[in-house]
């Protein structure tokens, strides 16, 4: 799996797979059509990702850890999406266990719900980087609710 990112979320992901010049994570900058630069991460092996995530790169328990942190924490996204993730008549559920439907994130895929941390959602109080959180930050939440729904990480 190959993912192309914006500089400092591909170096928050390949920081916290424990990037360094021993580790099967490579991070090589790549054109795109775009004013900003792109990085590309590839997985060199699966112990890269995290147990049972083969070519999901950067998603480690160290990761979902921070990103629970995150969520719980400074990017209050509990506040709207509730603490168990069950969500609110503000915003929906973010554990899609049981076959619930992806609003926002179609595909629950990590790049999605990536997207809608660092996009937001138009028409809807989901805003872009909630509470000022970095990219670094939005990239570990997005590990975090991808590990929940598709590793059976608790919320």
């Amino acid at each position: 799996m190959v993912l192309t990112l914006l500089p400092s979320v591909a170096m928050a992901v390949a920081l916290s797979a424990g990037a360094n010049p021993h580790h099967p994570v490579a991070v090589q900058q790549a054109g795109v059509a775009s004013r900003e630069a792109a990085y590309v991460i590839t997985a060199g092996t699966a112990s890269a990702a995290s147990p049972g995530a083969p070519g999901t790169p950067g998603i480690t328990s160290a990761a979902i850890d921070a990103g629970r942190n995150v969520f719980h924490g400074a990017g209050g996204c509990f506040a709207c999406h509730g603490a168990a993730l069950q969500g609110s008549a503000v915003a929906p559920p973010l554990d899609k266990k049981g076959g619930k439907p992806w609003l926002a994130a179609k595909d629950g895929s990590y790049e999605a719900i990536l997207n809608v941390i660092t996009h937001g959602v138009p028409g809807t109080i989901m805003v872009a980087h909630p509470n000022g959180i970095n990219d670094a930050m939005a990239a570990q939440v997005a590990a975090y609710l991808w590990a929940v729904n598709h590793q059976g990480v608790k919320p």
